[in-house]
């Protein structure tokens, strides 16, 4: 072959090479149909104790969802290509008795909520790369019994009780509550204590159930008393939007026919509040 067929011929080789690149996203070319590559940093959610999760990706339509270990990602993060006018992104940890649609995470009726830790974010970005350092927020609000300052029930305590609210579940790329009715039996658990939850709520539209189970069931039975608990939240104030919810504490005793329900910060910092029902 001669020099000239030489050059030819590296010259094609080379314009071969180049051209996949270029059709994909020249310099030159206009860069808003190419994507931005998001990468998601949840090392964040490791330091809170959270080592697995589900990130979910959509723009108008779903784009990609990945149950991940978070060990695996620490100081790189999880890379998913968006479209650069509008993406979402959400990354939660918890899951357990939840169901996941395209936007949504719900639990169904007699279903404990899921104790929830998630973060989200809408974005539209005019570049190549974009950094997300996801910080978990608390979803939900755990709801401790006590039976005169103690944390199980006396040994001969007959009754079970049922949290019932107007929301069961939660946007997954805004976390505000999604209305469906939530309605949980609450029982000792190993321990001996008990525990209820409830996720993020519209409003203190809540009700506490008492009632005497079934024989031979725990989720079922008469209803022998009908608690307002929402007006408890709402002569204290509780905020359902705060990005982190507080938790509750209810102190039980049926000696006067009453429900005391204590509304605790989730450090523990923020002072008691104390209110008859």
């Amino acid at each position: 072959m001669t020099a000239n067929g030489h050059i030819k011929l590296r010259s094609a080789l080379l314009l071969a090479a180049v051209l996949p690149g270029a059709a994909a996203c020249s310099v030159k070319e206009d860069r808003a149909e190419c994507p931005v590559y998001v990468t998601v940093l949840t090392d964040r959610f490791v330091q809170r104790g959270l080592n697995e999760g589900t990130l979910s990706f959509a723009s108008e339509q779903p784009i990609r969802r990945e149950d991940v270990n978070f060990l695996s990602l620490l100081d790189r993060g999880f890379t998913q290509p968006c479209p650069r006018e509008y993406a979402r992104a959400s990354v939660i940890s918890g899951l357990e008795n939840g169901t996941l649609s395209e936007e949504t995470l719900t639990v169904g009726p007699g279903l404990q909520a899921d104790l929830i830790w998630a973060y989200a974010e809408t974005f539209s970005v005019n570049a190549d790369a974009y950094r997300i350092d996801a910080e978990p927020h608390k979803q939900y609000c755990l709801v401790k019994f006590t039976f005169d300052g103690s944390s199980t029930a006396p040994p001969d305590y007959p009754w079970r009780f049922r949290i019932k609210a107007e929301c069961a579940g939660m946007n997954l790329y805004t976390l505000e509550p999604v209305t469906g009715f939530y309605s949980a039996p609450v029982g000792p658990n190993a321990m001996g204590e008990w525990y209820g939850v409830l996720p993020r709520q519209r409003s203190n539209n809540m009700q506490l159930e008492i009632f005497l189970p079934e024989q031979g069931s725990s989720t079922a039975g008469r209803t022998d008393y009908i608690v307002d608990l929402g007006r408890a939240f709402e002569e204290k104030g509780y905020d359902w939007t705060l990005e982190d919810l507080k938790d509750i504490e209810v102190q039980v005793g049926f000696v006067n026919t009453t429900v005391r329900v204590t509304v605790s910060d989730w450090d523990s910092e923020g002072g008691n509040w104390h209110v008859e029902i």
